[in-house]
């Protein structure tokens, strides 16, 4: 019998099809998190009741701190995820770091240490309103972030 050949950065794992598919769910979640980091995070809205219309001022992930923090855990998860369909199943269930982060930062976006949010909101009764918003963009990092961390976490339980 010939001796197993032992490649440098460890062994490598077989190539099953659902390492495969699990490497590429972690691949396609990493990139889905770093593009919501270009969405519309949270916005300024003003409603005119007279005129019965709103204006809302966007504000991106990148334009604050933890949209970077974000975009750069979602480029980590894709690397992760390809490495762990060419070298090791390993890298995939490291995924599971970036999505923790992301989730983390997506957490500080939210936190407002100067109760900005008190400042911001206020009422002119009948004529105007303006208050802060969440918008869709801090949703979508939410989700992608959470289906990274279960993806990853589906790597690492279904190798044990």
């Amino acid at each position: 019998m010939s001796e197993p050949t032992q490649h440098p950065g460890g062994p490598r794992r077989g190539t099953s099809t659902a390492g495969v598919l699990r490497a590429a769910g972690v691949f396609v979640a990493g990139f889905a998190l770093a593009v919501t980091a270009l969405l519309p995070w949270a916005g300024l809205t003003a409603e005119f009741g007279i005129l019965n219309a709103s204006l809302t001022h966007a504000v991106r992930g990148v334009d604050a701190g933890p949209g970077w923090f974000v975009l750069g855990a979602g480029i980590t998860a894709m690397l992760l995820g390809v490495l762990g369909a060419t070298r090791n199943w390993l890298f995939t269930g490291l995924a599971i770091l970036p999505g923790a982060v992301a989730a983390f930062a997506l957490a500080m976006f939210l936190a407002d240490p100067h109760d900005l949010v008190g400042r911001l909101d206020f009422q002119v009764s009948g004529l105007l309103r303006v208050h802060p918003t969440i918008q869709y963009g801090w949703f979508a990092g939410l989700l992608a972030s959470v289906a990274l961390a279960v993806l990853a976490a589906v790597a690492l339980l279904r190798r044990r």
